[in-house]
């Protein structure tokens, strides 16, 4: 049973993958689930198996791609118990999750609003608040401790995160001059001095 169960989720993964390249190389209304099937090396069976439809499928890439991102960077998060090396695992992470996966990046950027996504807006809502309560709980613990300064949330998602998402949109599209790793350098520093509590910035 356990290698069933593990078969099939393996044939879920190689379609998600799959249809996340066809949406890429031909757009969302150009593909067809034969399309997938091809790439995916999955029958016709199969895949209706796993996924009624292709809009079905299409909102499954975009919230796996959401599932991945928020994990890893929770992740990232918990494994850094200094303030300043956290606030840098956030933004490292952010850059070198888009660099590694630009497809899916491109596709969450784009695609939050298309109109397969109708009916995924409890999970979505229950993924963020699960999100949000994991990075919070790490900037409350700082907090007390007096490394971060105390701030609204939603500050602390713009400073940490809005330059980042501006960059990846730059990076994604190729109009950036900076590497990754320099942009995880600068961009840490920065909003390290805005986060700091009094004397602890560098």
């Amino acid at each position: 049973m356990n290698a069933v169960h593990e078969s099939s989720g393996e044939r879920r993964r190689q379609i998600l993958q799959a249809a996340l390249s066809c949406f890429t190389e031909r757009g969302f209304t150009e593909t067809s689930m034969s399309h997938i099937c091809e790439r995916s090396g999955a029958s016709v069976g199969s895949m209706y198996h796993h996924f009624r439809s292709k809009e079905q499928l299409a909102a499954a890439v975009y919230m796996d791609g959401i599932v991945q991102y928020q994990q890893g960077l929770l992740g990232a998060l918990e494994g850094e118990a200094e303030a300043d090396r956290g606030v840098r695992a956030i933004i490292a992470f952010h850059l070198r999750w888009v660099a590694a996966n630009p497809e899916w990046a491109r596709f969450l950027f784009r695609m939050r609003h298309e109109s397969f996504m109708t009916g995924t807006d409890d999970e979505f809502s229950r993924l963020n608040r699960e999100f949000v309560l994991g990075i919070s709980q790490w900037f409350a613990r700082h907090v007390k401790a007096g490394g971060i300064r105390k701030m609204a949330w939603d500050m602390y998602v713009a400073i940490l995160l809005g330059p980042c998402q501006e960059f990846a949109r730059m990076y994604l599209a190729g109009k950036t001059v900076s590497s990754i790793d320099a942009a995880v350098d600068e961009l840490s520093r920065t909003a390290w001095n805005s986060l700091a509590a009094a004397g602890e910035t560098k």
